[in-house]
């Protein structure tokens, strides 16, 4: 799996867009906040959850880190293959087909 890193201003876009992030970055590069995307199982992110370590979304994200003096720099988020991102596409074009009653 690769990941990139985005500026908060695009992450934020990507996020409102649907996009699920794979981590947050703050200005602590030993703190990790994992988000949706990380691919961990139930009991990791449970723990990680607990000690503050993983966010659903970006407020949360945020409250995480202002908890710690810190603020949401960035996000990771997984890089999708140009293959995966063509299946998208078709889906995309699929479920607007079914919502616009063509099939």
């Amino acid at each position: 799996m690769l990941v990139i890193l985005v500026d908060i201003d695009e992450a934020l876009t990507r996020l409102a867009a649907g996009e699920a992030p794979y981590e947050y970055k703050t200005e602590d590069s030993k703190l990790r906040i994992l988000g949706p995307a990380c691919g961990f199982g139930t009991d990791s992110l449970r723990i990680y959850r607990e000690q503050g370590k993983y966010a659903e979304n970006i407020a949360e994200a945020q409250g995480l880190a202002s908890a710690r003096s810190l603020t949401i720099t960035g996000v990771w988020f997984v890089k999708q293959s140009p293959e995966r991102m063509a299946t998208q596409a078709e889906r995309d074009k699929v479920n607007s087909m079914v919502q616009n009653g063509k099939q």
